[in-house]
């Protein structure tokens, strides 16, 4: 079944929750990598972008650390997860300065990729 017949059925059953039980949705297609998502009243961008950052952290996590790309999503995730997590109040010192030895470690990562 193709991504848009599935996206069709789906669309049928969230406009009924819409007229039966008032229920509104909202519903992301990404065609290419075949991924509908479907957010709820409560979902904001910040909620929907951690969603979307916490499939990026389990791709890191499960990633063997010899992969040449490993350090650089593993800690460029880190660092997202660390600004969103703190993006309605301030960042501590603690947390900028882990943040900041990342940067470290993805420049490192990044002139190991490039032969330097």
């Amino acid at each position: 079944m193709s991504i848009d017949r599935v996206l069709e059925r789906i669309m049928l059953v969230l406009e009924e929750l819409e007229r039966s039980e008032k229920i509104s949705t909202k519903v992301g297609v990404d065609r290419d990598a075949g991924i509908i998502r479907i957010y709820g009243e409560g979902s904001d961008y910040i909620n929907r972008a951690s969603s979307g950052l916490e499939e990026m952290l389990e791709l890191a996590y499960t990633t063997a650390e010899h992969h040449p790309y490993w350090a650089v999503l593993y800690h460029a995730a880190e660092i997202s997860k660390a600004a969103l997590e703190k993006w309605e109040s301030e960042l501590t010192a603690d947390q900028i300065s882990e943040m900041s030895w990342r940067c470290d470690e993805i420049k490192v990562a990044l002139e190991r990729l490039s032969g330097k």
